[in-house]
């Protein structure tokens, strides 16, 4: 069944009926995405009673963390204590930790200290580690059994678990739940049944801590096809572990957050943010372009003389620090994106300067001299086609090396190297194209006299 006009009246229609059965009925037939963007045609009143319909189909949760932060919060903060309590006892401890983070922080100690003693020592541990880090993603609901459990008992309690949670590895613990080794499925169903598992499980265990950043584990799930990753705190002890599905939502994030970045966008600036927090959030950057961009026409106006008695070159300044632009922000996105894959662990940051600049330094010549050849037929000028084309060159080799080392640089001050790096490579490489450009044509001028 999919959401249409007409289910979503029909809906609004049954919530004044509250939890009736035809309500539960056609709730239960929509996905949970669905029901989610059903909250954007709901008022006040019909959100708290859509909020009691989801609980009594028990997939509350798992709507709410389809809604949008930023339509989210507000939902939470419209509903009352008690339904939020319901909320967090019935959720995972992952899932009532993301929601609790959405709380202000005196309402969420408030519901923690409401919650059994022992959840909320669980929720306040979560809480505790670092925003976009491995523990506030992980599910501390494991599959893990004693080392010394015969092949046969751990089959059947896979069985039963297998029941309720999905299973992805099976991870083997010591007396004092210390990690020690992991075991497929298919290794456990096709080992002996009085074989134990401390003779089954391998060592080579590939884990990460609670305080790991999302983008570290990230790139272990890529680099080893994991479908699951333990997370172990500085004893060894397992405290659960960050799936893959975790994780495609975190590359997702990623991926989003870096195209945000490279046009000066905050992430939360979305389509359905109100227009003062899109005003906030762009109006800075745009003030920063502006100075920058006044300073780029500042060394334009260097040479206005140069321009006034040569009008050729005024048609022809463009090129150079466009040609020039293009080519650091190519240097830039490979450099930016290599960062972010880990791809330097394959090769050092001086061979891949060295290799961009290479690669800057040909380009520019071929580019250079065909820019030459096109303004020797066009404007009927050999000089300044020999200034377009040395003025290409030079600024090619400034875009490949600034491309490569802005990003470094930002991501060694512990910075976003996609945040800001392609205005402030845009902005050199502007103001040295016009810079080399009319700086050579003015010498050409004074030893000449003529272009």
């Amino acid at each position: 069944m999919t959401l249409n006009n007409t289910n979503i009246t029909i809906i609004r229609r049954l919530l004044g009926g509250k939890n009736t059965r035809p309500l539960r009925g056609i709730l239960s037939k929509l996905s949970p995405s669905d029901l989610a963007s059903l909250f954007n045609h709901l008022s006040g009143r019909e959100t708290n009673l859509f909020v009691d319909a989801l609980i009594a189909l028990d997939n509350v949760t798992t709507v709410l963390l389809q809604v949008p932060y930023q339509k989210l919060t507000p939902i939470l903060s419209s509903l009352d204590k008690n339904k939020l309590l319901v909320i967090l006892n019935y959720s995972s401890e992952d899932e009532a930790a993301e929601i609790l983070s959405l709380l202000h922080e005196d309402y969420c100690n408030e519901l923690l200290d409401l919650l059994d003693p022992k959840r909320s020592k669980k929720l306040k541990l979560i809480l505790s580690y670092p925003e976009n880090s491995a523990g506030r993603i992980m599910n501390t609901t494991v599959f893990s059994l004693p080392a010394n459990m015969k092949c046969s008992e751990a089959t059947e309690l896979l069985r039963s678990y297998a029941q309720e949670e999905s299973i992805y590895y099976i991870y083997c613990t010591s007396e004092d739940a210390n990690l020690i080794g992991v075991i497929s499925l298919r290794e456990l169903v096709t080992a002996p049944a009085n074989l134990k598992l401390s003779d089954l499980h391998s060592d080579g265990i590939i884990s990460v801590g609670p305080e790991t950043k999302e983008e570290e584990v990230a790139q272990i799930f890529e680099k080893y096809n994991f479908i699951a990753v333990p997370v172990v705190n500085e004893q060894n002890k397992l405290l659960g572990i960050v799936t893959v599905d975790e994780i495609l939502d975190v590359i997702q994030d990623q991926v989003t957050s870096d195209i945000y970045a490279s046009a000066g966008l905050q992430e939360d600036d979305r389509v359905y943010s109100t227009a003062t927090r899109s005003i906030k959030n762009r109006l800075p950057w745009m003030a920063f372009n502006l100075i920058l961009a006044a300073y780029v026409s500042s060394v334009v106006s260097l040479f206005e003389k140069t321009m006034s008695e040569v009008i050729i070159l005024a048609t022809l300044n463009n090129i150079v620090a466009g040609m020039g632009g293009n080519t650091g922000i190519q240097t830039l996105t490979v450099f930016t994106r290599g960062i972010a894959r880990g791809d330097f662990q394959f090769i050092s940051y001086s061979r891949a300067v060295f290799k961009e600049v290479t690669v800057g330094l040909i380009n520019g010549v071929v580019t250079g001299v065909l820019a030459a050849v096109l303004v020797y037929f066009w404007k009927d000028s050999a000089i300044v086609g020999i200034i377009i084309c040395i003025s290409m060159i030079l600024n090619s080799l400034v875009a490949t090396t600034v491309g490569s080392l802005v990003p470094v640089l930002l991501k060694k001050l512990n910075f976003d190297p996609a945040a800001g790096s392609g205005v402030i490579v845009t902005m050199i490489t502007d103001s040295f194209g016009f810079f080399s450009f009319l700086g050579i044509a003015s010498l050409g001028l004074k030893h000449f006299g003529h272009l």
